[in-house]
């Protein structure tokens, strides 16, 4: 969450992907917003951290205190929040940047549980399958470096017809 003087200033970018990046999604609740009213987001540290920096934030303009009520952790955090933030784009209230969600908690807990699992299960499959790449690279390469065994060419009958006439001839 960002203040609204460095909003003002331009300094807001849209987040890069955090694929493949290991994180914690998490659903906070201000006290000071109305019921039903939940923040989700993402962290590489925890969704308790995340709360007590916002409530820390001194230009924070929400009022209120955030408190975690729900974080689960995902090997991949980027895509797990591609995933929730695409299944509740019709329940996202406020601005954008902030990421409000007027959600029943146990609908949100159920959409990131099977957001994250799914997010994982991907990660796991394009891990295995860069590693099953690479191994098969290394042993192309490998077989390139390693020269190429060749058995002597054998004389065929009519070079060693042509050797026995010249040596007969000597």
């Amino acid at each position: 969450m960002l203040s609204s003087s460095e909003q003002s200033r331009g300094k807001y970018k849209e987040p890069k992907p955090l694929h493949g990046v290991p994180g914690h999604i998490y659903i906070l609740r201000n006290s000071g917003l109305k019921e039903g009213v939940l923040q989700i987001g993402l962290s590489r540290r925890s969704g308790w951290a995340k709360a007590l920096e916002l409530n820390r934030d001194k230009t924070n303009t929400i009022p209120g205190s955030f408190e975690c009520i729900f974080e689960m952790r995902a090997q991949d955090g980027g895509g797990a929040l591609e995933m929730v933030l695409k299944a509740l784009h019709n329940v996202r209230c406020g601005r954008k940047d902030q990421d409000f969600f007027e959600i029943e908690l146990h609908r949100a807990e159920a959409i990131i549980r099977i957001s994250v699992s799914d997010a994982d299960l991907k990660f796991q499959n394009r891990f295995r399958q860069d590693v099953a790449m690479r191994e098969y690279l290394e042993k192309e390469s490998a077989a390139a470096v390693e020269p190429v065994k060749t058995e002597p060419v054998r004389e065929g009958i009519f070079k060693k017809a042509m050797s026995w006439v010249s040596e007969a001839m000597n």
